[in-house]
């Protein structure tokens, strides 16, 4: 995660910031052997992240989210380049998952942290960061629509799966090389391809999955064949 030098100020507030709270109350109440563990970080990344934690707020005066993040997805998101009608369309349309927000919106006021949703940390009588959430992120996400596509890694996507019901349509984009008679997924191949889905998404207005099928970028097209009413199969 990084400060973003931006002139963005129309920021909004994460849905459930009072449950962020309890989670950072936790994290500052560990000492640094328990972060060392249950993180697996230790050295300088210890102390940057200790520091991140202790100087946390909840205000309108931190970073977009979608802005914030610095990893292989978001790069190749782009968002920086969205104009202010895609800016609106990306609110109305795009949610990020988080392991200390639990679902934000793209353009939520954030402060940089560390934590994996997949984190073991036991918070009040709750086990771990999933059962801590529970059903609030599936709810939070069908209060507007129950056709959801997924283009979160499997780590992310349990937060939601275990409650969807019949009448939700959960489709999940898969992206596949096909290589010495063998198809199959390739980590750092599939997050930058998810990435490039987001902005295509947001760049052509996307509102029904079924559209999808138009997506060919990073020399993937949709493969009908292996795709099925629930995963949309991408090939190359």
């Amino acid at each position: 995660m990084k400060e973003v030098d931006d002139s963005y100020n129309n920021l909004t507030m994460p849905t459930y910031i009072e449950k962020a709270k309890e989670i950072v109350y936790k994290i500052n109440s560990l000492s640094d052997e328990e972060i060392r563990n249950i993180m697996g970080i230790d050295g300088e990344l210890l102390k940057i992240n200790r520091c991140r934690y202790k100087k946390f707020k909840f205000d309108l005066n931190g970073n977009p989210a979608i802005l914030s993040y610095t990893g292989t997805v978001y790069k190749n998101i782009n968002a920086n380049v969205f104009d202010n009608e895609e800016i609106e369309f990306c609110k109305d349309h795009i949610r990020i998952l988080s392991g200390v927000y639990g679902i934000l919106k793209p353009y939520d006021s954030i402060y940089e942290y560390r934590l994996e949703f997949k984190t073991k940390v036991k918070i009040g009588e709750f086990k771990d960061i999933y059962a801590y959430f529970g059903k609030c992120i599936y709810d939070d996400l069908v209060t507007y629509d129950n056709e959801i596509l997924n283009l979160c890694s499997n780590e992310y996507s349990k937060a939601i799966i275990p409650y969807l019901s019949e009448k939700d349509e959960f489709v999940t984009c898969s992206f596949k090389i096909k290589k010495n008679n063998t198809i199959k997924s390739y980590a750092m191949d599939s997050k930058i391809t998810r990435g490039k889905m987001v902005n295509f998404i947001v760049k052509n207005k996307i509102n029904r999955y079924k559209d999808l099928r138009e997506f060919n970028e990073n020399g993937y097209s949709f493969n009908e064949t292996l795709s099925n009413k629930n995963e949309y199969i991408f090939t190359k």
